[in-house]
């Protein structure tokens, strides 16, 4: 495997045989998992937007956003991935299909690790800050103005940078993602922004406020002794630290490289890039599951369910 460097922007070049085979592999993992990924999607969004104790919860409302635009990253971004590992160029091979997909691969990807840094944040408000939330207009401020500042902020950023940047793209038909990088990654500006705010410094931030919110959580029903409280963070902080740990164990390590290959050697840790860049898909396919996995209400309706058609299986087979 080697890398090639081009207006600061790395391009994977493998043999033709190597070339076939990881893409053979690439598209039946991501086949694999995106169809059942997809099912719980819409599963776990519906029952939080159709019920309305779901709905209205505060602390339900970042995990919907981002089941939303992660729902949209599979039913859009991952086919294109799939069509290009089972053919081998992309299609259309156009510049306006590039441009998209590149907006939809980034920008989704990076309005999702910001809502969740958002998320574990505001779970200190929610459990230890209650009185910052306790009227509309406090809501307005501390809860809803910064989910829509999240997703308009980053939205501009890259309406900016892919579709009006100040250089010029290059687009490779024959590879993943038209090539994988924009030109922007060669911008100090826009590569500094992505790099270090939305992927380095947001994922230590998670980190750190995730540690923290689960030894105040843990510090909290040791000293203050309310076990119903405990209950409810407890449901909340594993969801939390759940989403955390998925998005620091496959997407950190890469953004770790991209920096380390923008500020210091450009050639760093080029043999692994591949196989990290690939990785950092898997929660987009995994996010769905723990919410699934972490929100009791949903889950013992599945457990129901699995009761209701087990009887009447049963009924079937006494009375045919």
């Amino acid at each position: 495997m080697a890398l090639e460097y081009e207006n600061g922007s790395s391009y994977a070049n493998v043999s033709i045989q190597d070339h076939e085979i990881g893409r053979t592999i690439r598209f039946w993992l991501f086949l694999g998992f995106d169809l059942p990924s997809v099912v719980c999607s819409i599963f776990v969004l519906y029952h939080l937007l159709h019920k309305q104790v779901l709905r209205q919860a505060l602390y339900n409302h970042s995990s919907i956003l981002m089941l939303s635009f992660n729902l949209i990253y599979q039913l859009v971004d991952i086919p294109w991935h799939l069509q290009y590992f089972y053919t081998g160029i992309i299609r259309p091979a156009t510049p306006i299909f590039c441009l998209i997909w590149w907006f939809i691969d980034w920008g989704f990807f990076f309005i999702n690790v910001s809502l969740l840094l958002w998320t574990v944040i505001e779970r200190h408000i929610l459990f230890f800050h209650t009185t910052l939330i306790a009227t509309w207009q406090k809501r307005l401020f501390i809860h809803y103005l910064p989910l829509a500042m999240i997703v308009l902020i980053i939205m501009v950023f890259y309406i900016i940078a892919i579709f009006v940047p100040p250089c010029q793209n290059t687009y490779d038909y024959t590879l993943d993602l038209c090539g994988m990088f924009p030109c922007y990654e060669s911008v100090l500006f826009f590569a500094t922004v992505e790099q270090i705010g939305f992927a380095f410094i947001a994922m230590s931030l998670i980190a750190i406020f995730s540690i923290s919110l689960l030894m105040r959580v843990i510090w909290q029903k040791y000293k203050m002794h309310r076990q119903i409280q405990w209950r409810k963070q407890r449901k909340l902080t594993l969801n939390v630290i759940c989403m955390s740990l998925l998005y620091l164990l496959f997407c950190f390590p890469v953004s770790t490289i991209y920096l380390a290959q923008d500020y210091s050697d450009p050639g760093f840790g080029k043999e692994l890039e591949p196989i990290l860049f690939f990785l950092s898909y898997f929660p987009v396919f995994l996010l769905p599951f723990i919410c699934l996995t972490t929100l009791p209400r949903i889950w013992r309706e599945v457990k129901h369910f699995g009761r209701l058609q087990t009887q009447r299986v049963g009924i079937i087979t006494v009375h045919p």
